[in-house]
């Protein structure tokens, strides 16, 4: 129980937990806001499993190898998120919290939340929009980004 508690006081973990349940909560009132249930429990999975599982790790297996395998199952867990919202809350919510993520709002989040700075340079971000054409992202790139992912989702669920 200690360690669970260790782990609640890292940083902003406690919040990022904290929102998750007001979020559920609302989530059952106004379908709207489990987007960002969405965007927060990916959060937390990303803190858990990348900072703490691979950042902090002692292995014998090669870099690449640890963080594709935690890509994948990253991914699953976000397909998985995406299925649990669209089935309990609303297809169009679960859309908006995918388009946020893939727009790179839980990726701002993840360094929120550990109160780390933005990185200038996100090389890992090639899968986003604008990394499919450019590559890396600088900082500004990945924040203005995900402001337009962030619009796009409110749009989606406007109309909805």
């Amino acid at each position: 129980m200690n360690e669970f508690v260790n782990i609640l006081k890292y940083r902003l973990v406690w919040l990022n937990l904290l929102l998750c349940v007001v979020f559920t909560i609302l989530s059952f009132y106004f379908f709207e806001t489990a987007a960002f249930l969405f965007i927060l429990l990916s959060n937390l999975f990303d803190i858990l499993g990348y900072h703490f599982s691979l950042i902090r790790r002692t292995t014998q297996l090669p870099e690449k190898i640890i963080i594709h395998s935690y890509r994948i199952n990253q991914f699953m867990y976000d397909v998985l998120l995406f299925i649990i919202i669209g089935i309990q809350f609303d297809w169009m919510a679960a859309l908006a919290g995918w388009i946020m993520k893939l727009f790179g709002l839980q990726d701002i989040f993840y360094y929120l939340f550990l109160k780390e700075s933005l990185p200038q340079s996100w090389n890992w971000m090639k899968w986003t929009p604008l990394g499919f054409f450019k590559g890396n992202l600088t900082k500004n790139e990945i924040v203005t980004q995900s402001v337009i992912g962030t619009l796009i989702a409110i749009v989606l669920l406007i109309l909805r």
